[in-house]
């Protein structure tokens, strides 16, 4: 089998199930992606090799494919060719998430690209299949996000089995300008829709310090990590440079400029968030996360900002409740209404490290196929049904479940 890699962003799931397949002899595998040699620079690149060839994606490839390279199934995570470069092709989606609303409007764009290449994943399709995380993330693709029932596939996310396995974090010691062997790490990972941080809170120039100067007290690291540096203005980032050249414990990292957040989620021992993606992956470790409520009032109005064709946009919306997918409340950890709420879970995870086990795999196992650690023979075994066999033979018909959190 030959598979291509059409990453708009190599980590996570797509990384994942890349290295998966790096190990089967019968598969030859080729990854477009932005930046090679970044990734190459990365910590997972040399701590988790890979033989498959790593090739920047220019404009081309998207009209014309990759010459001298005919796959027979394309695995992309959010972004779409223009024409399709294979006869197949699988969605991997970027994240579980929280945020939405994920619905055919939304996702107008990708359908039409999808479309273009593989023809209309509103009806069953032979040649398209998109991964679903569990039952209930099948049942939003169906019912909301447009999709037809037979285009879908229950087969949990891939990350999950690495994020399950155990990890001695001395391997990855070289890769921090702190100790996180010894000392207790604390990974900062926020979502950029909501705009700055803490700004239902107050200002963030007041928040980030004072958190920094509490997590240190209690003696452990920070890895701060951002989304993509592009996406905030020039006086934020300078002030949280600034914050993190004037803290040994502090490590600032941006996705487009540290891609991978396999390891950071490996050495980290708590995740503070307002509702990335991520948390749905650091639920693997079982490890506790703190889940900073992203607005002040659901129902107030509020400035969203959304990525488009032409760039970053920002609109009003009426209420927040429009746009989540999966109310906040239903996580798998603990949550913060306001920064005394906050502080006082950061001293109590950090001294209770094993606090959210229970709530983690209850989130896991109703959404997420529990993080069993066979997601990628899942993904696999489905990969060879669909590219070999008939598209819609499966050995059982999924079975939706209702919520009962």
């Amino acid at each position: 089998m030959k598979v291509l890699i059409y990453a708009t962003t190599f980590g996570a799931d797509l990384w994942a199930f890349t290295h998966y397949l790096d190990q089967k002899p019968e598969v030859e595998v080729r990854v477009l992606l932005d930046d090679p040699e970044l990734f190459k620079s990365e910590g997972v690149a040399e701590l988790f090799e890979l033989d498959a060839e790593l090739i920047e994606r220019k404009w081309y490839h998207s009209l014309f494919g990759l010459r001298g390279f005919d796959p027979d199934v394309t695995i992309m995570d959010n972004r779409v060719p223009l024409f399709a470069p294979s006869p197949k092709g699988m969605i991997l989606w970027h994240g579980f998430g929280w945020k939405g609303p994920n619905d055919e409007r939304e996702f107008r764009w990708l359908h039409f690209s999808l479309k273009n290449c593989w023809g209309s994943a509103k009806v069953p399709n032979s040649d398209f299949i998109w991964q679903c995380f569990g039952p209930w993330d099948f049942d939003h693709r169906t019912k909301v996000s447009g999709f037809a029932p037979e285009n879908c596939r229950i087969l949990g996310a891939a990350s999950h089995d690495y994020l399950r396995q155990s990890f001695d974090t001395e391997k990855a010691q070289p890769y921090y300008p702190f100790d996180v062997v010894n000392k207790p790490t604390v990974l900062i990972a926020p979502t950029w829709h909501y705009g700055d941080v803490f700004s239902h809170w107050g200002e963030d120039k007041v928040i980030f310090p004072k958190l920094i100067e509490q997590i240190s007290e209690l003696g452990a690291n920070i890895i701060l990590r951002l989304h993509d540096s592009f996406r905030f203005d020039e006086e934020y980032r300078t002030f949280l440079e600034e914050l993190a050249d004037d803290h040994d414990n502090v490590f600032l990292k941006y996705k487009n400029k540290n891609p991978d957040n396999l390891l950071d989620l490996q050495v980290s021992d708590l995740l503070i968030t307002n509702y990335s993606s991520i948390a749905n992956l650091f639920y693997a470790t079982g490890k506790p996360t703190i889940h900073v409520y992203p607005v002040k009032d659901a129902d107030e109005e509020f400035l969203w900002r959304s990525q488009t064709v032409a760039g970053v946009y920002k609109r009003k919306v009426n209420s927040a409740r429009f746009i989540w997918k999966l109310p906040p409340e239903e996580n798998g950890g603990l949550m913060a209404y306001n920064l005394e709420e906050l502080q006082e879970k950061i001293e109590y995870t950090i001294k209770n490290p094993k606090c959210c086990e229970e709530s983690t795999q209850e989130f896991l196992d109703e959404y997420m196929l529990g993080a069993d650690g066979k997601n990628c023979e899942r993904i696999w075994k489905t990969l060879q049904k669909f590219v070999y066999g008939k598209q819609f033979e499966s050995d059982k018909e999924p079975v939706l479940v209702e919520s009962n959190r």
